[in-house]
């Protein structure tokens, strides 16, 4: 019975965030699948690249720290990983899924290498990701980090906790002097999963609307009646 009341409550909290959100034509970077809930969760155009993708933790702050040069470079499509996780990952997916560099004219030790997950082909990996590069709202940007996988460290999370654009970043333990951290009590590593595994402990509106990332009284108490963690 509390799963259909808990079922029940997160749609009519889904419903109210998508009454609250002013700021609907925003870009969001994240280094996995969580990016493109957010899209679903308010039923916003994929306004960015970022979706149906993974990107390693250094790989991923090479791109932020210079985003406008990388994501101006074309893909260049490889035939295996830099890392052995994913080669070794890849080899036992449902399906083998490209893997793509930006940033080649920079040399290969100073390129950024992304797995394309959800795609099934480089074709439909480069028509998605060149139609959604076109979408990118430079002047509203928001990025996440998801610090506590991925060959993510301490450091690398600091690196992003610098960075000009709001931010956020999902941790599985606390991590001293980081403003935009967010710990998830019930943290999972699967990006689709962790939406909502996070979703309790932040205020997702109120930072995509242009406000601090860290729930106040209200949000609390809103998250925490429509958006209760997840069991």
């Amino acid at each position: 019975m509390n799963y259909f009341i808990n079922q029940r409550r997160k749609r009519v909290g889904k419903a109210l965030d998508q009454l609250r959100l002013k700021n609907r034509d925003f870009t969001l970077f994240s280094n996995d699948c969580w990016g493109a809930e957010v899209y679903k969760h308010f039923n916003l155009p994929f306004n960015t690249p970022f979706i149906g993708l993974m990107v390693m933790g250094p790989c991923y702050l090479r791109l932020l720290k210079q985003a406008r040069h990388y994501m101006s470079q074309p893909l260049t499509f490889q035939s295996q990983s830099r890392y052995e996780a994913i080669n070794t990952l890849r080899a036992g997916w449902k399906h083998r899924f490209p893997i793509a560099t930006l940033g080649n004219d920079k040399g290969a030790d100073h390129s950024v290498e992304i797995q394309l997950l959800h795609y099934h082909s480089e074709a439909e990996a480069l028509e998605k990701w060149n139609r959604r590069c076109a979408r990118i709202n430079w002047d509203n940007l928001f990025l996440k980090f998801d610090g506590s996988k991925d060959f993510a460290t301490s450091a690398l999370v600091r690196e992003f906790d610098q960075l000009p654009h709001s931010h956020l970043t999902l941790l599985r333990e606390p991590l001293d002097g980081i403003a935009s951290a967010i710990v998830v009590p019930e943290y999972v590593t699967d990006g689709m999963l962790q939406f909502e595994c996070a979703r309790p402990y932040y205020d997702l509106v109120g930072w995509l609307n242009g406000g601090p990332v860290r729930p106040t009284f209200f949000s609390t108490i809103y998250n925490r009646v429509l958006f209760p963690a997840v069991s």
